[in-house]
């Protein structure tokens, strides 16, 4: 089973980050991947540098992203959509939202528990519902970046029978740098699951680096090179079941 991950530049304007979205989605949709995710707030102008005003920025993006998210999933068809993250506001708060698509029907939405500490500064509430979504390719759970740091969130969501996560992420410039995969790594080990991070050029150096990584380990990873990409892994679904089935036992 392919799944394709969007690692892609930010613009400084919403609309060219809605273009090379939809640039790329449709490149990586000829291989007929049975699933594309995309990062973390990939529509947000500027890498997030002027991240202080969730309000503003939900209000200028997350109308527009949806509506895209909701017309490129259509033109894909058969294909499930990870649609990254966008700050959707809920009852006068706003939340770092990740949604889940297939032919333009929005099946799930996630609201990121563990906002960081710049989110929270610049208005982010924090969700409170861990979300795993049944479908034909398996049980995906889905999670936003600094969740991975919240042992328990990710002890309940593998409890929950996650066998492809969807981790969505984008690296702040306050981030240390991180050298490959360490944590997202023990996560797929330790819990017998495939997790499916997806970062931009921007935060790369920083943790952010696009990956697919699996109990035996990584499967596949972006360059260092600071261009868009897309990283197309076969999923051996068969392999993983027979991991977790030693697992339960061991």
């Amino acid at each position: 089973m392919k799944v394709s991950l969007i690692h892609m530049k930010i613009r400084v304007s919403l609309q060219g980050n809605i273009d090379a979205a939809a640039v790329a989605i449709q490149k990586a949709a000829k291989n007929k991947p049975a699933l594309i995710a995309l990062p973390e707030y990939f529509t947000v102008p500027n890498c997030m540098a002027d991240f202080t005003d969730a309000s503003a920025i939900s209000k200028e993006t997350c109308a527009k992203t949806l509506a895209f998210l909701q017309e490129i999933s259509k033109k894909i068809g058969d294909i499930y959509l990870s649609g990254g993250s966008v700050l959707e506001e809920d009852s006068v708060k706003y939340y770092n939202t990740s949604t889940l698509w297939k032919n333009g029907k929005l099946l799930a939405k996630y609201k990121k528990i563990n906002p960081i500490q710049a989110e929270v500064k610049a208005g982010v509430a924090k969700g409170s519902t861990p979300l795993v979504v049944d479908t034909e390719l398996g049980k995906i759970g889905m999670i936003v970046c600094a969740d991975t740091f919240d042992p328990s969130l990710v002890k309940q969501v593998a409890g929950m029978g996650a066998e492809i996560v969807t981790l969505p992420v984008a690296a702040m410039g306050t981030h240390p740098t991180v050298k490959g995969h360490p944590l997202t790594e023990a996560i797929a080990r330790d819990y017998g699951l495939f997790v499916l991070k997806v970062g931009n050029v921007c935060s790369n150096m920083r943790g952010g680096r696009s990956a697919v990584i699996a109990p035996w380990g990584i499967l596949g990873e972006v360059s260092d090179e600071p261009e868009d990409s897309i990283l197309t892994v076969d999923l051996d679904m068969q392999r993983l079941r027979e991991y977790r089935q030693k697992l339960s036992k061991s």
